[in-house]
């Protein structure tokens, strides 16, 4: 079965192997090594790695536009249709893509007619496995957006904190992956064009970016109706911390509330679905939950971490996930 592996943002054809991934899915699955392939971006005209660049650029690569010899046997789709038929195996390809690598996948799968960078897109994938990609577009730059600031999940989480039921301070975790984020762009930034004013972090000067937020010009045609071939088989697999609270006081319920935060950087409802096209979806659930019962007589809580899990179906950590190596398995070896 000839399968393409496609990173995400920031990301390398690397971390398929450190991951494990590549592996599990080759010795579980019975699968010749040779039609496995990790996907590279190409390097950028400043000579670094081009995961920076245009998507619509990258995209071009999987349709083997512009390609050396050896870039197009490890990044065209056609040539890995053209060599698992040689080999007496299937002539449609598998891609499997995680965050951004989806979208670059998405647009090559729309190409019906040739674009500016020679992409074009001949018919010959059979499955599209899509890991923690946000199809309705992210922010990266406000990762606390995955819940509503002022929503009254956000004032129970709060209300937790000061009453020290939530010694992992959930909210604030959420505004510190956010900072995190935001310093990591600006060392990248000192380090690729050191000089430049600060005022801006690295990220959002990207075409990248553009294309990635919700707003984009790019991900509102891809999608319109009609943009996915009918023919693929689309998966979805997706991080869904679900994080939920009942407080009852005298055997009546005060509160009952659950939000979920999505992965972390990409919320649920962003990474489920494919809009206007069939999928099926695979959550991974890591559910949170909170039960206090209010008494007139003063008691002691049992402290309780409500991110003590979070990292399991963490954004950047799905790959090494072993629920999602089996998942991804299960899909491409039913």
């Amino acid at each position: 079965m000839p399968i393409l592996l496609v990173h995400g943002f920031d990301g390398a054809p690397t971390v398929w192997a450190e991951s494990g991934f590549r592996h599990f899915l080759i010795a579980n699955g019975d699968l010749d090594p040779n039609l496995v392939r990790t996907f590279h971006y190409g390097i950028a005209a400043d000579g670094t790695y081009n995961n920076r660049g245009d998507l619509r650029q990258v995209a071009s690569r999987l349709a083997g536009a512009n390609l050396s010899t050896e870039d197009r046997l490890l990044c065209s789709v056609d040539a890995l249709s053209d060599n698992s038929v040689a080999r007496g195996g299937p002539r449609e390809v598998t891609l499997i893509a995680h965050s951004l690598g989806g979208i670059i996948c998405r647009y090559y799968l729309s190409r019906t007619v040739r674009d500016e960078w020679g992409g074009l897109y001949r018919g010959n994938v059979g499955r599209l496995i899509t890991i923690a990609t946000p199809h309705l577009g992210v922010d990266l730059l406000r990762l606390t957006g995955l819940a509503p600031r002022g929503s009254a999940m956000w004032a129970i989480v709060r209300l937790l904190e000061k009453l020290g039921l939530a010694p992992a301070r959930p909210a604030s975790t959420i505004k510190r992956l956010e900072y995190a984020l935001q310093a990591q762009q600006l060392a990248e930034r000192r380090t690729i064009a050191p000089g430049l004013p600060e005022h801006r972090v690295l990220l959002s000067d990207t075409p990248i970016y553009s294309q990635l937020h919700p707003d984009s010009d790019v991900l509102a045609e891809l999608n319109k109706p009609g943009r996915m071939p009918p023919q693929v088989d689309c998966h979805t697999l997706y991080g869904d911390v679900r994080y939920s609270v009942r407080i009852t006081a005298n055997k009546m319920t005060l509160v009952d509330y659950a939000v979920s935060f999505g992965d972390l950087v990409v919320s649920a409802e962003s990474a489920r679905a494919i809009p206007n096209a069939a999928c099926t979806a695979h959550p991974l659930v890591d559910g949170r939950h909170i039960e206090m019962t209010l008494t007139y007589a003063p008691s002691d809580p049992e402290p309780r971490s409500l991110v003590e899990h979070l990292p399991k179906v963490a954004h950047n950590r799905q790959l090494a996930n072993q629920e999602v190596h089996k998942t991804v398995l299960s899909v491409v070896t039913p």
